[in-house]
């Protein structure tokens, strides 16, 4: 049976907005997890839509009792039409704990960081770069200490503003019901590796291992309404991938990843089931009105084996549509759609929305609603058709 028009219509329900937030504010978002005195760190800033760039923002820092205020001063001193901007930091003080950061003088977020234990030295520099690359080019300024040009230079390696270990799909716990089965659960763990530390030996040695990661992902299904309570499948995937950056330039790609992974249920016998590819994940980045973003990254495969079920790209296809949709501090809409080679298809939609303070960028506590219609829900049921499922819960990333 060809699926209904209903997962057709998931990834349009993308382009609507929840409505903007009740008052506009500025936006900063950290790729880093901790502050070190004396250490370079990267954040961007995005302003509102119908906000001008003042000459000078200024970000504060407080925690264990220490206040820090910096002045973050565009380079040429003008400010341009692009609503998201890019600075490179280095605070001054020392700091223990937790340290809260926010901008003065304008209404924006507030985002926590965990003050490290290394001390780089005591300079203080904020500058702005030209490279708008997210997280993965990184704008350092040289000749500081001779006084020459602070202009940024691009490198290659991925810096350490994002943490060895973080977050790399979304991880949620949601309830829903099955009129089969009754109350059923669905939840997911994932995170990321970077295997060499850019300022380690072997990262500093070879600069573009930095971009080399180790993944895992888990998702179960868990039959909550049946006697005992079983799972019904898990599937277990380990992966690595490299990443590098792509263009500032549309419609190039502002980001390329390529890896290898592994899909497994784990079980033995006929409920066996397997499959391992190889993949390229070209990703675009687009700038919305209300500080909102749109990423489009489409993940093409290609199976290496799938002997346990040779037939699975009738139902899954070779690409995974993904949309990613909104404000980092608002709503987050994502979308994911599969077309199978005999017409056999799946959608699934997740809407979160944050219901306390974000502590690191992508993390936090989300209200958590997912939508899933279409084939294969487990790699067990790969080539089977349920009901479709409405689930809500909480998410920890997104």
């Amino acid at each position: 049976m060809k699926k209904p028009s209903l997962i057709s219509t998931f990834l349009l329900t993308m382009t609507l907005s929840f409505g903007s937030r009740a008052a506009e504010e500025w936006l900063v978002i950290s790729h880093a997890t901790v502050i070190n005195s004396g250490q370079e760190m990267t954040l961007e800033v995005i302003k509102p839509e119908q906000a001008a760039w003042p000459q000078a923002l200024k970000l504060q820092l407080s925690g264990s009792g220490v206040t820090e205020e910096l002045e973050l001063v565009s380079e040429n001193g003008q400010p341009t039409t692009a609503n998201r901007r890019s600075f490179v930091l280095v605070p001054a003080r020392k700091y223990v704990g937790v340290v809260k950061a926010s901008l003065l003088d304008v209404d924006s977020n507030q985002f926590l960081l965990l003050a490290g234990d290394e001390a780089a030295g005591p300079v203080a520099t904020v500058v702005e770069s030209d490279v708008v690359h997210d997280e993965y080019a990184l704008a350092e300024t040289e000749g500081a200490e001779s006084g020459a040009s602070t202009s940024p230079r691009i490198v290659l390696a991925k810096p350490g503003d994002e943490p060895a270990l973080s977050a790399h799909e979304p991880m949620y716990f949601v309830v829903g019901h099955d009129s089969d089965r009754g109350a059923d659960a669905r939840f997911q763990i994932s995170f990321k590796y970077r295997l060499f530390d850019p300022e380690g030996i072997i990262g500093g040695f070879s600069p573009l291992l930095s971009n080399l990661y180790f993944t895992y992902t888990q998702t179960s299904l868990w039959d909550l309404g049946e006697d005992s309570s079983p799972f019904r499948d898990t599937s277990y995937r380990p992966g690595l991938f490299y990443q590098w950056a792509g263009s500032d330039k549309q419609p190039l790609p502002t980001e390329w990843r390529a890896g290898l992974e592994h899909e497994s249920n784990g079980r033995n016998d006929a409920d066996s089931r397997s499959i391992d590819i190889a993949y390229l994940t070209p990703v675009w980045h687009f700038d919305m009105p209300h500080s909102k973003r749109l990423t489009f990254s489409p993940k093409i495969y290609h199976y290496l084996d799938k002997h346990e079920n040779r037939d699975i790209q009738r139902y899954r296809g070779y690409v995974d549509w993904n949309l990613r949709y909104g404000r980092e501090d608002g709503l987050m809409w994502r979308g994911l759609y599969r077309q199978g080679t005999a017409g056999y298809a799946s959608g699934q939609l997740d809407v979160s929305y944050p219901i306390s303070e974000r502590i690191f960028a992508r993390t936090g506590s989300f209200v958590h609603l997912q939508v899933f219609s279409g084939y294969g829900e487990t790699l067990l049921e790969y080539d089977r058709d349920r009901e479709t499922q409405i689930r809500l819960g909480i998410s920890i990333a997104r």
